[in-house]
């Protein structure tokens, strides 16, 4: 399973598990994720996770920015669309996050390493 931590200086102040297909981010209603934060547009992003085209019986997470104001960054890189991996951490606006992956942390830090190209 997948999370996203929400980080303020470096502490956790919530746990947004990544439990559905497509995980929203944004101001409007009917988004999964709808923070109080100026600095975050109505639609700023979506978080999709797709079945692995490398390992069977595995999922790929997708970050896709729409076009946001302030745009969604990826370990400091802005991007439209990444592929995340275990640890990233993301930026949306003045929101922080580091995405976990469970599975990864049950095979104590194992890793494939895969090409980086964009999802």
């Amino acid at each position: 399973m997948f999370k996203l931590l929400e980080m303020i200086d470096g502490n956790v102040i919530r746990e947004h598990p990544l439990t559905g297909e497509v995980f929203c981010i944004g101001r409007n209603p009917g988004n999964d994720l709808q923070p109080d934060e100026p600095s975050v547009s109505g639609s700023h992003a979506t978080i999709r996770l797709l079945p692995s085209d490398y390992l069977e019986g595995t999922e790929d997470v997708i970050v896709e920015d729409h076009g946001s104001t302030n745009g969604t960054l990826v370990n400091g890189k802005r991007i439209k669309q990444q592929r995340l991996r275990h640890g990233d951490l993301l930026a949306m606006g003045a929101l922080r996050f580091k995405l976990v992956d469970e599975q990864a942390l049950a095979l104590g830090g194992t890793r494939i390493l895969l090409e980086d190209d964009q999802a």
